[in-house]
């Protein structure tokens, strides 16, 4: 069955499952942590807050095995304690982590909650949790670049690892009690957002469009299998709802087809253009240089798509990190008070916005031809 649960007034950005199962522990952009109760109250969650002097967005959370004490990190830099019976935090640990905390994970440790959070200042950071209190453990240096996922593992029941995943393509492992990195691979052909462990496999998902299942063991990783998950797939891989919605950009009146991607990329174009019957002249011209563009690019390129949300913009802006972002996404962005990037986490110099015309035009001319 699928439940939907709308818990929120804003985006949803990190979530957990308690150690039992029992509790959802989800984080969002209007500043709460909802906590709910799946097994005996689900329509019942109550929420936490951040500090109202901390400007930074929800980031990460987790919660001790044994649902004592929960744990969130903000953009901020902050790393925020709270009892789950209590709406505001109980212990705050401002700017732990220069530029912004990513993500957090924790785990038993001689007895004691450990606590990892990770950041965009390339680091790592453990530390001991103690009545609402951090105490540094180690700082783990490694990564080229800013880390954004992070999740300890016990290996044969013995040996306590960290797995931390960043914008270099890396996943490192690292073992807890030395401080030890065991091993580094580039795992992706781009950045790494989020990773789980199960027994001895790990999972990663990635900006490229796929997630990866790994063979855990002695420290190192082996590939098991690569699970493609884009929406916008290649073009050979549409099916014949990818071919007729991309129609119906392209030409709203035009009559459903049966054709795939396969057959956009491999019947002769003037062939092609016939068997889609388009009786005006201009259509067919529309026609042929869309799947023209469309065999160029192999599909939708990553540049057409939002980094928000990963949907094909209409009205592309830059921003002054560099990045194109579609209008409405980042505006919304802004107006909720964020003043880093949502692509980098890096400090916005300016807040303005230049509209990219030679994208617009370029998306335009795939699906929409002004």
């Amino acid at each position: 069955t699928q439940d939907e649960l709308m818990i929120h007034k804003g985006p949803v950005r990190c979530l957990c499952v308690s150690k039992d199962g029992s509790l959802l522990i989800s984080g969002s952009s209007d500043q709460t942590i909802c906590i709910t109760n799946v097994v005996t109250a689900p329509e019942c969650p109550t929420y936490l807050r951040l500090t109202e002097s901390d400007s930074g967005m929800l980031s990460g959370v987790c919660i001790s095995y044994d649902n004592s004490v929960i744990v969130a990190t903000a953009t901020s830099g902050s790393i925020f304690l709270y009892d789950p019976t209590t709406p505001k935090p109980l212990g705050t640990h401002y700017d732990a982590h220069d530029m912004g905390a990513n993500a957090c994970d924790i785990t038993l440790h001689d007895d004691r909650n450990l606590l990892a959070t990770v950041g965009a200042d390339y680091l790592a950071k453990l530390w001991y949790v103690d009545n609402y209190k951090l105490l540094p453990y180690t700082t783990l240096s490694g990564h080229s670049g800013q880390l954004l996922c992070c999740k300890f593992h016990l290996l044969d029941q013995s040996k306590l690892l960290l797995f931390t995943g960043s914008y270099d393509k890396t996943i490192i492992i690292w073992s807890v009690e030395s401080g030890e990195k065991l091993h580094q691979s580039i795992c992706h052909s781009s950045f790494i957002y989020s990773i789980a462990l199960h027994e001895d496999q790990l999972v990663t998902c990635s900006s490229d469009k796929t997630v990866k299942v790994w063979g855990v063991g002695s420290g190192k990783t082996r590939t098991i299998s690569v699970i493609p998950t884009s929406t916008q797939e290649t073009l050979t891989e549409w099916e014949s709802k990818q071919v007729n919605n991309w129609l119906s950009r392209l030409l709203p009146d035009h009559p459903p087809t049966e054709l795939t991607g396969q057959d956009l990329a491999t019947i002769e174009l003037d062939e092609l253009i016939d068997s889609l019957e388009c009786g005006e002249e201009k259509d067919k011209a529309r026609l042929k240089q869309s799947v023209c563009l469309l065999r160029a690019f192999g599909g939708i390129p990553n540049e057409f798509l939002c980094p928000i949300s990963m949907e094909i913009m209409t009205d592309p802006v830059v921003m002054t990190d560099g990045h194109t972002y579609e209008r409405s996404n980042i505006t919304e962005w802004l107006s909720a008070g964020n003043c880093r990037s949502p692509f980098t986490n890096a400090t916005l110099s300016a807040k303005s916005i230049v509209s990219n015309h030679n994208l617009r035009k370029l998306i335009n001319s795939v699906f929409f031809l002004d």
